[in-house]
């Protein structure tokens, strides 16, 4: 038998005695690399052939098409179509696009980073694609997935930094981040000047206050005061610490990487 899921609506299409027992009993995937439908909590488009959808486990996903199926992220009913309610990539699956059936190819975990990039690309195309619309009345009511901004943080909720090998760790308000405590911060290369500066900057691209990895999204390091020894150190390199680092991509860091 084939379930519809619609995380919106998922009392309504799977019913109130179906939700308490997927509750309480612990969901085991038919195979490691299938993703549990039940509570998808985003999902992003950049290619006609495929689609990124983040679990409510909050692990990231790619759904790969059989054919091209435009349209994803602005359809107003959004529903995935999976046995059991597990997507595998198996020829049963399908997503139903606003009535529309687009075949399921293949399903595969993904990494946090990969995702952000589709979710940026998603968010241009679906801007640079909207009409201008002048609404007085919400008549409808989106059914299905959505997107979120979770790519990215603002600068005015910034709260802390750190930076690593693997870049930098900055840490937000999550009341104003969607519930995201920490993002990681993907630099364009080795930024030596997070090693060597009292505080850094955020430079928005968009100039819309937000860092995404768009474009201009870049993190400036400031100089030490005049008078403050550490200055003194860096005396061969007076400007290295006013360069800025270009911003690659931003994504929500997982619980152990904030650690």
């Amino acid at each position: 038998m084939t379930y519809s899921y619609a995380p919106a609506v998922l009392a309504a299409t799977l019913g109130l005695a179906f939700a308490a027992s997927a509750q309480a009993q612990e969901r085991v995937p038919p195979a490691p690399h299938c993703m549990d439908a039940v509570g998808v909590q985003e999902v992003e488009q950049a290619s006609p052939r495929s689609i990124a959808l983040r679990a409510a486990s909050g692990q990231a996903y790619r759904i790969d098409f059989s054919e091209d199926c435009p349209g994803v992220r602005s359809a107003t009913t959004l529903k995935l179509d999976a046995p059991a309610g597990w997507a595998c990539g198996r020829p049963s699956e399908r997503v139903v696009v606003d009535g529309r059936s687009c075949a399921v190819s293949a399903v595969t975990p993904v990494e946090d980073r990969d995702y952000a990039s589709v979710a940026r690309e998603s968010d241009r195309l679906l801007t640079a694609t909207l009409p201008a619309l002048t609404i007085s009345e919400r008549k409808e009511v989106r059914r299905g997935f959505g997107g979120s901004p979770s790519y990215c943080f603002a600068i005015r909720n910034v709260r802390s930094w750190s930076s690593d090998q693997q870049g930098l760790l900055v840490e937000t308000n999550p009341r104003r981040n969607g519930g995201n405590r920490y993002y990681r911060v993907d630099l364009g290369s080795h930024c030596r000047q997070l090693d060597r500066t009292p505080e850094v900057s955020f430079t928005s691209g968009m100039q819309n206050g937000l860092i995404c990895g768009n474009p201009g999204d870049r993190i400036v390091a400031a100089e030490f005061e005049q008078g403050d020894l550490r200055r003194d150190e860096l005396a061969p390199l007076p400007q290295y610490t006013r360069q800025s680092c270009t911003i690659q991509a931003v994504y929500p860091a997982s619980s152990q990487a904030s650690n």
